[in-house]
């Protein structure tokens, strides 16, 4: 038996207008996903935006990919330590959906005086409270560069 007759098999005892419907809310889904991710304004794209599309989306893939890649690295080779969150603002930039914030951090590492770093952050909606004012996180400190921190926690 063939790939065509295994799946003509499959869905020869489905209601077409159940399959429909399946496919509308599918439809939806997709939708509803493209918008939350600041890629369409709540509509399905028309074939013609495809190209755009994706290269939005593979340049919000590398963009992600590259902030990933510094903060794990910043976290394998960084001197550990606290930081205390004293302010933050919405840049109004997003990328794949998250907001970036630009945070104001008072770093402690052991033997130094506490500092003041300035450091934009990428922050996904349902973690945003995670980045209260006054909220303590452990941190990375770049050994190279003590501006560049990576919150651990």
């Amino acid at each position: 038996m063939g790939l065509f007759d295994r799946a003509k098999n499959a869905l020869a005892g489905i209601d077409p207008q159940t399959m429909a419907v399946q496919a509308q809310a599918a439809q939806q889904l997709a939708a509803q996903q493209l918008a939350q991710a600041g890629y369409s304004d709540g509509s399905l794209p028309i074939a013609a935006e495809g190209a755009d599309l994706r290269a939005r989306m593979q340049a919000d893939h590398d963009v992600l990919n590259a902030y990933g890649q510094e903060l794990n690295r910043v976290i394998a080779i960084g001197t550990p330590g606290t930081g205390i969150i004293t302010g933050a603002v919405d840049t109004g930039e997003r990328t794949a959906g998250n907001a970036w914030f630009r945070i104001e951090v008072e770093v402690t590492i052991p033997g130094a005086a506490p500092y003041t770093v300035a450091k934009r952050e990428m922050v996904a909606a349902q973690f945003i409270g995670n980045y209260a004012i006054g909220s303590a996180h452990g941190i990375a400190v770049d050994p190279a560069d003590p501006q560049n921190i990576a919150l651990t926690s």
